[in-house]
């Protein structure tokens, strides 16, 4: 079992380092391993492959990627800024804090990170250099806040952890809201102290009348939202039918409401939406088989027997845990960690009595943070893209913000009721 483990770890890290697609690294280390270890015929693969990408719930992927697209191109992040501009005006900072929270509002839309960045970076950077903000400091928060994508549901991290480790996706997302709101929270305050220190100026007062009615005409980007996790906390639309549903109504708001999408940009906006889409499955089809092989010599069940006599509690556990995803999140994109580390840590947490549905939520942090931790962070490359800094710039002005990132990660680790709160609120149990 040794000698099948490390020269499938070995080949499998070997081949990521010297650049190979993590779906091919996985398919060759594990075809090799199958070939060398098992008898089995090699059709199995194709077979596993057709039964990892057979499944309902994995349908919101692709849907939860092309609605983003749709409502990028629709000008639905344009009022979400101006919408949180109104909420902030007059404060110190009010322009960045504006950023963060519409960051927040589009991650609720998108389920994506890097599509949370580019539709609010683009908008927002630009502007917080012309009210005077360092564009350093503008392009390490944008990047940073981007990452809420992941965290903030309907996250599409969350539907591929709930499909590896069969957990709720409902309640994935429903356990991801409390932490999201913390760390917009945090990063809002973070902005403002920030602003107060440097002498950045507070964004233009608006007076109550005019205020409320910015907020009413732009607030209409927020019932997206709202119908979508409505629909699936009160029971009325699965994650999967709420992915299906957030493309009709951003192609609504986007023809019908604010006349801002062009039939002539559906093209591009399927083809992007495709590319994405095929990534991630493929991925998620070789990692499946990977699964599997770790599966047939039993690699958790002896890893379990040997944490559990080795007398290794939660509290370690989800140390070592948080150690090596952010170690990991160095080297790797948050796809490739999750599908293929998920296996075994769901495995150790059930044996050690950790709650699922909080460890997704510890998981999906750790690969929040690795979106802007060098050198792969692929947050970083974006922010360079958007704001045309050097890369070692943009990792320099993120540093603050990913060690208040990690001070939250490890308190909501152990603070797992933080996480179970919403669940048990809107579902019963966790």
């Amino acid at each position: 079992m040794f000698l099948m483990l490390g020269l499938l770890m070995g080949i499998l890290f070997g081949l990521v380092f010297l650049g190979v697609p993590i779906s091919i690294a996985l398919g060759i280390s594990t075809t090799i391993n199958l070939i060398l270890f098992t008898d089995m015929d090699l059709l199995f693969i194709g077979q596993n492959i057709y039964a990892a990408l057979d499944s309902f719930p994995l349908l919101a992927v692709p849907f939860f990627i092309l609605a983003s697209n749709i409502m990028n191109d629709a000008g639905i992040a344009r009022r979400l800024i101006s919408f949180a501009e109104a909420v902030t005006a007059g404060i110190t900072g009010g322009l960045g804090m504006a950023g963060v929270l519409a960051c927040a509002f589009f991650a609720a839309i998108s389920g994506s990170s890097v599509a949370t960045v580019v539709a609010v970076g683009t908008i927002v950077i630009p502007g917080m250099v012309k009210e005077g903000y360092d564009l350093k400091f503008a392009t390490g928060l944008m990047t940073c806040a981007g990452s809420l994508g992941i965290l903030i549901p309907p996250s599409i991290l969350m539907i591929i952890f709930g499909v590896l480790a069969d957990v709720s996706i409902g309640k994935l997302f429903a356990a991801g809201m409390i932490p999201g709101g913390i760390l917009s929270i945090l990063l809002m305050i973070y902005v403002h102290v920030v602003s107060k220190k440097k002498g950045y100026p507070p964004s233009p007062s608006l007076p109550f009348k005019e205020k409320f009615a910015k907020m009413t005409q732009n607030g209409s980007s927020l019932l997206i939202p709202a119908i979508i996790l409505g629909g699936i906390y009160g029971g009325v639309v699965t994650p999967t039918e709420a992915a299906i549903l957030a493309v009709f109504l951003g192609l609504f708001m986007g023809f019908i409401v604010y006349r801002e999408l062009e039939w002539k940009k559906l093209p591009n906006i399927f083809l992007r939406s495709a590319e994405m889409s095929a990534m991630i499955l493929i991925i998620l089809a070789f990692a499946y088989s990977f699964a599997f092989l770790l599966s047939f010599f039993r690699v958790p069940d002896m890893l379990c027997d040997k944490m559990v006599a080795a007398g290794i509690s939660q509290w370690i556990f989800l140390i070592i845990l948080n150690l090596i995803l952010l170690l990991a999140g160095n080297f790797m994109d948050p796809s490739s960690i999750m599908l293929i580390f998920t296996p075994l840590i769901v495995s150790l947490g059930s044996a050690l009595g950790v709650n699922l549905v909080h460890l997704g939520i510890v998981v999906t942090m750790n690969l929040e943070i690795g979106l802007i931790s060098p050198p792969v962070g692929f947050n970083l490359y974006v922010g360079s893209s958007l704001s045309n800094l050097p890369l070692y710039e943009v990792i320099k002005s993120t540093l603050p913000i990913l060690l208040i990132m990690i001070i939250t990660l490890f308190v909501i680790t152990y603070l797992p009721s933080v996480t179970l709160l919403m669940p048990k609120i809107l579902f019963g149990s966790a």
